[in-house]
């Protein structure tokens, strides 16, 4: 994917059931490309084959596979799938002591030991989904073809010495590390103002050994025009291939060396940085992160490389319905306002970005007085002020993009329509209205106007799917943005069946404008979303979310601890008013994807 760009994405798993399960490595291609990449995929399974790994290389994956299973101790959900998983699988739950040890124990020897008895490819078997008009023959002949090059080119490379083996056994005594924690102010939000004008906010929770660290920065859509429509999406995409001391191999070495987790995000109104990283590496950590945020690389060949991704992303998206009546909705909806463009971009803008327009994106938005950082975890609020305090001295205060925030534009005030014909035996259907903003005093009760009519026990499920079987999926969504959003119902259903299903959804809308929820059902509503609220909090990473982003918006660090509070206060003429304001039967947008 780096070095050769033989795939858009790859990966491998294992996955061991009760029974023999299957190692699989999953790859996206481009149809030309698809015999090389499979040869390179065996010529890459044989070098594992045909000698011991590095022993860093074990050291790497080791340490970031121990890091996972904290992570996935942050939630309560988590936990019980270990507990089931080892019950059933190891015939005792206790016996995730004993698997650790194996972890612990293994060798780069019982890593080539276990290659060469499960990774035969005389046990291989290749599967090729590929469009039905393909310009490439693709026979089992061609793909035993591609398998054999690989095997032999694999041969040649691993009959001479290898130059960068050493036979020196790293020691683990960092990752064995423990570390002290400290007593602190848990689960107290305590705030920081920086002298270049961030907001830095921190809440520790000690119960765990795992730290999550998210910078926002205003920007995302709200920041682009349609000339540069997906900037922002590619700078988050581009930002960790490298910095100005660390090439895009060298810096991810160093990420996956002390099993951290640094990536970027791009979304309507924000973009940032997180971190995720045991609490044991997180001053290391910390080093990446100032070095991703203060002094990007931008390589022109990094940039390529991100290119070809998101062209390949953009026309996959072709194919995703359910995107393209999203993004036809979009358009329609908003005349001018940046919310109407695509967040990937287009293929017009993503091939005109270089390294000179994403250093200016970055540097206009990349600022103190830009910027709400906050962390979450196993962390004492002081101490880790202090390190990023000193790790952002240098960047500039420059000033915030509220400042130059593009105008509102009017809601629709009659109904419009956009369609879009597809060669594809489905329907994908919105009608949606003109929301809130993150800011608005209403946003609890269309939270809950949602969940009335969203989830398998809201009323679009029932009575379009379940009773009256007009839909393979049906949704309610709220999305509201730094400017007001939209609030949409969705349904995916057969063509034969749009016109019955375009009337039941209006049905809904209907009787939610002019009828109020029963107590029961407001009840219930209420309930599933105070629940899920609850069960999203378990891990750092949502809390040091919601402080980052209700920092930068205004809103208060601490804001989403008032969420089930201020739920549980919605009334039924609560959803009756609000419903009127924001449902208008008169005006709504309508976007449709059909044969």
């Amino acid at each position: 994917r780096e070095d050769e760009a033989l795939a858009d994405r790859i990966d491998s798993s294992s996955y061991t059931p009760l029974d023999p399960g299957v190692f699989s490595i999953n790859l996206d291609v481009e149809e030309a490309q698809a015999h090389d990449a499979i040869r390179a995929c065996l010529r890459e399974v044989e070098r594992v084959r045909a000698r011991p790994v590095h022993h860093e290389e074990l050291e790497r994956a080791r340490a970031n596979f121990l890091a996972s299973e904290h992570f996935e101790r942050e939630s309560v959900s988590g936990l019980a799938s270990k507990l089931g998983n080892f019950e059933i699988l190891g015939q005792d739950w206790r016996s995730e002591a004993r698997y650790f040890e194996t972890l612990e124990a293994a060798t780069v020897e019982d890593l080539q030991r276990v290659a060469l008895h499960y990774l035969d490819p005389k046990q291989l078997t290749v599967g090729v989904l590929q469009p039905e008009t393909s310009s490439v023959e693709t026979t089992p002949e061609s793909l035993k073809r591609a398998v054999a090059a690989g095997i032999e080119e694999s041969a040649r490379a691993t009959s001479a010495p290898d130059p960068t083996h050493s036979d020196a056994v790293p020691t683990r005594a960092a990752r064995a590390q423990k570390n002290e924690r400290t007593g602190g102010r848990s689960g107290q939000i305590v705030s920081y103002a920086l002298e270049n004008g961030a907001q830095l906010h921190v809440k520790p929770r000690r119960d765990i050994p795992v730290v999550a660290v998210r910078a926002a920065f205003l920007g995302g859509l709200l920041a682009q025009m349609p000339l540069n429509a997906g900037i922002c999406h590619f700078l988050s995409s581009t930002w960790t291939r490298g910095t100005e001391t660390h090439s895009a191999a060298a810096f991810a070495r160093a990420v996956e060396d002390i099993a951290s987790e640094i990536e970027g995000f791009s979304g309507r109104s924000s973009l940032g940085l997180t971190l995720e990283v045991a609490t044991d590496q997180l001053e290391p950590s910390l080093d990446l992160f100032a070095q991703v945020l203060l002094a990007p690389g931008f390589d022109p060949d990094e940039i390529e490389k991100q290119r070809r991704e998101t062209l390949a992303v953009i026309e996959r998206m072709e194919d995703q319905l359910s995107q393209l009546v999203f993004a036809l909705f979009a358009r329609t909806h908003y005349d001018e306002h940046p919310y109407r463009l695509p967040m990937i971009g287009t293929r017009d803008t993503v091939a005109g970005f270089d390294r000179a327009a994403l250093r200016a994106h970055h540097d206009r938005l990349i600022v103190g007085n830009n910027l709400s950082i906050a962390v979450a975890g196993d962390v004492d609020p002081d101490d880790i002020a202090a390190a990023i305090t000193k790790r952002l001295e240098p960047l500039p205060a420059g000033r915030s993009f509220s400042q130059q925030l593009p105008a509102h534009d009017q809601a629709p005030s009659k109904i419009r329509q956009g369609v879009l014909h597809k060669d594809r035996a489905q329907a994908h259907l919105v009608l949606g209205f003109r929301g809130l903003s993150v800011m608005d005093a209403d946003r609890p009760s269309l939270d809950v106007i949602s969940q009335l009519l969203a989830g398998q026990s809201g009323r679009l499920f029932l009575e379009l799917r379940d009773k009256r079987s007009l839909a393979y999926s049906v949704n309610a969504i709220s999305m509201e943005g730094y400017a007001p959003g939209f609030f949409v119902v969705y349904i995916a259903t057969a063509p034969d069946k749009l016109e019955d299903a375009r009337a039941g959804m209006l049905e809904q809308l209907t009787g939610l404008v002019q009828d109020m929820p029963s107590a029961q059902e407001l009840d219930h509503a209420k309930r599933n979303l105070i629940g899920n609220h609850a069960i999203s909090q378990q891990r750092n990473a949502g809390h040091a979310a919601h402080m980052a982003l209700d920092g930068l918006y205004g809103l208060g660090p601490g804001a989403d601890q008032h969420y089930a509070e201020k739920i549980a206060a919605v009334t039924r003429q609560d959803i009756a008013r609000v419903a009127r304001r924001v449902v208008t039967l008169d005006a709504y947008t309508e976007a449709l994807v059909a044969p």
